[in-house]
């Protein structure tokens, strides 16, 4: 049995409630003023200047059947742009059933009215977070077959707010077995579910299982569910950040489109060893999409990705590879939380960026008073990711949770994207139970119908970043007021470099606003680390965009820190 956890603290508040959806649609709506920031990328990440949010092209009308993903607390026991992965195309068969297919199939589906999901019977729709997380599967493996190998696939009914149906079809060789719905397949408990409604409602989503942290034990390793999100494991790690497979429309003030997983395809590994494929129709008013997921699990979990898009219409404001987390509060922030007894609480603490131009960028995530936007690079990067770098449990103290084992998530983009934007939502939010933070890139142009969009990119999922930077990263960020004066007070720590590192390193901090006093960089007690700290004075500003960096003949020797602080 998988090890569940129930929000026991706060029953009436049991579910996460996506960003994507209420909370971006509120905050543009009634925040018209929230922050944007825009860089350009050259030849070093600049300090981003505040600026009023650009006007944007009208998203497209917001499909409204499906708007909400609840992230469940539980613990696992003619293209446009060329990014086609050569391992993926190198390494697979000739099979009956593949991407081309796939992408025939949501060609031909593009050029035909959009039809929505079947409705949801209403008692299945009244079914709150708990009653719906009491229906379990009857069987470990749900595929049918007697000898389950190691790769094992379970599946979730409709319920709740998970109203999107999706088809299941499993490959074997060179058979194409479409998987029909059965009711018996689940436990419903003493539900009150008219037979006839068990019976009717089709499948929501898919799990797939396979040893992770111990031989023999069969834990989560990726669950798609809701619209177009999905969230993978690596060895040792819990739920926390997500994917999705497309934004449309995200912190637009015209709302959000939600892009959904209609129908899924999987092939398993034949063998003890070998990747899993998972391939995936999207549809919506919008556009089709034609995914190819190739799943290797270990201690870090790799994805790669093919996709391909086809508009029925013009669509702009896309977000390719979307990440999305939720930050609460941490010893990063300037205004600290003094009515909780944990130091910190998010899934993800910063946005982790390695530039086109080879350098590293640590952005720590904020919990705003308003929506802010902020424009990070203007070129696509050679990889960003939602990192968690607190791995204690002190870190967070939190028995429940275990916030320090969410993993990071990190994406490279494979081949060229085209022009384009990396951007940082960043939602406020009253609790840890909504995700409030997104990070995507946007292309600069629209997709147009007639034409298809492909891009490939890699996901590493897991306790460990994708990458290790080559320079010296960001250990901590400290905040606050300097006792007994009006000036902030910024405390960076470097760990892990000898100090021989830093010896003759020249300080670079900047601001947008107002004036640094006082930088210092000296040794830290504990032996192996270094500490920068700095004095803002905002002289009257109500925000201001921090950056600093330690070099060596003009070269970086640590990431580039970037901080937004707000008077607010």
């Amino acid at each position: 049995m998988m090890k569940r956890w129930d929000l026991s603290r706060q029953a009436a508040q049991r579910t996460r409630i996506g960003v994507l959806a209420i909370l971006i649609s509120a905050c543009a709506a009634c925040s018209p003023g929230g922050a944007q920031s825009d860089i350009a990328e050259s030849e070093q990440a600049p300090a981003v200047a505040a600026a009023p949010e650009p006007s944007v092209a009208p998203a497209p009308e917001p499909d409204t059947t499906s708007n909400i993903y609840t992230l469940e607390r539980v613990k696992p026991d003619t293209e446009l742009a060329s990014g086609e992965s050569d391992t993926q195309t190198e390494t697979l068969p000739a099979p009956v059933f593949g991407l081309p297919e796939l992408r025939d199939l949501a060609r031909r589906r593009a050029t035909e009215p959009y039809q929505p999901s079947r409705a949801l019977p209403e008692p299945a729709k009244r079914l709150n977070y708990d009653q719906y997380r009491r229906i379990i599967p009857k069987q470990d493996d749900m595929s049918g077959e007697e000898r389950p190998g190691q790769v094992r696939v379970l599946f979730d009914p409709r319920g709740y707010l998970f109203d999107h149906e999706v088809k299941i079809n499993l490959i074997d060789g060179e058979t194409v077995s479409p998987l029909p719905y059965d009711a018996s397949l689940f436990d419903f408990k003493d539900l009150d579910l008219p037979n006839a409604v068990t019976e009717s409602l089709g499948f929501a989503g898919l799990k797939l299982l396979q040893p992770l942290n111990e031989a023999g034990k069969f834990d989560e390793v990726l669950s798609f569910k809701g619209a177009s999100f999905f969230r993978a494991l690596g060895a040792g790690s819990v739920y926390g950040a997500s994917a999705r497979g497309l934004s449309i429309g995200t912190a637009s003030s015209e709302g959000e489109e939600f892009p959904a997983f209609r129908e899924f395809w999987i092939r398993r590994p034949s063998g003890p060893a070998g990747d899993t494929f998972v391939f995936a129709l999207m549809d919506s008013p919008s556009l089709t999409g034609a995914f190819q997921f190739r799943v290797a699990a270990g201690p870090t979990t790799r994805m790669d990705v093919e996709a391909s898009f086809y508009a029925r219409k013009k669509v702009a404001q896309v977000g390719l590879s979307p990440l999305t987390s939720m930050y609460y509060f941490s010893p990063h922030d300037v205004t600290k939380r003094g009515d909780d007894y944990r130091p910190a609480v998010h899934d993800s603490e910063g946005l982790a960026i390695h530039m086109a131009n080879g350098e590293w960028v640590w952005r720590p995530l904020q919990n705003p008073a308003a929506l802010e936007v902020s424009v990070l690079a203007g070129r696509q990067p050679n990889g960003f990711g939602l990192v968690q770098r607190h791995r204690k449990f002190e870190h967070y103290s939190d028995l429940e949770a275990d916030y320090h084992q969410r993993p990071d998530v990190w994406v490279e983009p494979k081949g060229d994207w085209g022009g384009g934007q990396l951007m940082l939502v960043e939602i406020p939010t009253s609790n840890e139970y909504n995700d409030n933070i997104a990070v995507f890139w946007r292309p600069e142009q629209a997709l147009m119908p007639g034409a298809a969009f492909t891009v490939s990119y890699t996901m590493n999922w897991g306790l460990k970043p994708g990458v290790v930077a080559d320079v010296a990263t960001v250990s901590e960020t400290r905040a606050g007021q300097k006792p007994g004066d009006k000036n902030q007070i910024f405390v960076l720590d470097y760990k892990g470099a000898p100090a021989e590192h830093f010896r003759n390193a020249e300080i670079e901090v900047s601001t947008s606003a107002g004036r640094i006093i006082n930088p210092v960089l000296q040794p830290h007690p504990d032996g192996d680390t270094q500490r920068l700290s700095f004095e803002l004075d905002a002289e009257g500003a109500a925000m201001a965009e921090l950056r600093a960096v330690l070099t060596k003949g003009g070269q970086p020797i640590t990431e580039t820190w970037l901080y937004r602080w707000s008077a607010k």
